[in-house]
């Protein structure tokens, strides 16, 4: 899954409350789907119904993403409504005003400010390397010079070409062709975002390490709303908050534990 293009992104938003008031002429007009969440109505989110993001346990629904989503809601006195999807299909429903807000782990990127608003980030893309068990690769310097497998068609090829030097690039169609290259010998390790290697370390034919994770602090993850949104000023504030509360490293520490802290989040008093 493509959530990742590493772009210099901004600061965390200043502190904002969207104020809605004024007075009304008789008849009232009738309230839209924006000012009605603002006011305490629906505040629809799409997901993608992926571990760490949004997920069930036993029936129970879990994920980084949708307790964060829930505290936004919370914040706004709305009541959050979850729409679960493949993560292809979140940007046009949000474009065709099904959802009013994407949350997914999705990293800021510049094609996709082009077109949608992001919130203030609350997190950062997180990368991994996955190695055999065995590999010598223990560092980011042990990358250059090696064979690299990604997904073909995904930005992680750009973003080693940028970061490391010597890198050979290994295409794979998919994850478990990247994991097929590491077992023929063609690749001496995988890239691809850290949250989301359980699985395939799981299914993989050979032990596989995640033996390099780090935080890429110039790639914030946000959620995704239209542009436009003036809600969009309100949610800022509210996660400007739940960081400087520690709700947000209370969530982090549970789902996020083993990951180390970005520099983002300190700086903000995580």
């Amino acid at each position: 899954m493509n959530h990742i293009k590493l772009v210099v992104a901004g600061a965390l938003a200043l502190l904002g409350v969207l104020v809605i008031g004024g007075y009304l002429a008789d008849p009232a007009p009738q309230a839209t789907d924006q000012e009605s969440a603002a006011a305490g109505g629906t505040l629809r989110i799409g997901v993608d119904g992926t571990k760490p993001a949004y997920y069930k346990v036993d029936g129970v629904t879990k994920g980084f993403d949708y307790e964060m989503a829930l505290g936004v809601a919370e914040g706004m006195g709305a009541t959050p409504e979850f729409k679960v999807m493949d993560f292809n299909e979140l940007f046009t429903a949000l474009e065709a005003g099904e959802i009013d807000m994407i949350g997914a782990q999705v990293t800021e990127t510049a094609e996709r400010k082009q077109d949608f608003a992001f919130t203030a980030p609350y997190f950062v893309t997180y990368l991994s390397f996955l190695t055999p068990e065995d590999s010598t690769i223990k560092d980011r310097d042990d990358i250059n010079g090696r064979n690299i497998a990604v997904v073909e068609g995904t930005i992680h090829e750009r973003y080693l070409a940028e970061q490391y030097e010597n890198v050979n690039v290994i295409k794979a169609k998919d994850e478990d062709g990247a994991v097929k290259a590491i077992q023929t010998g063609k690749a001496d390790a995988f890239f691809y975002d850290a949250p989301y290697t359980t699985p395939i370390i799981d299914r993989a034919p050979i032990p596989l390490k995640s033996a390099i994770v780090y935080a890429a602090d110039d790639a914030p993850i946000s959620f995704v709303m239209k542009k436009g949104d003036p809600r969009k000023k309100q949610i800022d504030g509210i996660l400007e908050q739940m960081i400087l509360d520690g709700d947000w490293l209370k969530l982090k520490k549970v789902y996020f534990k083993e990951y180390p802290l970005s520099e983002v989040f300190k700086d903000k008093g995580a």
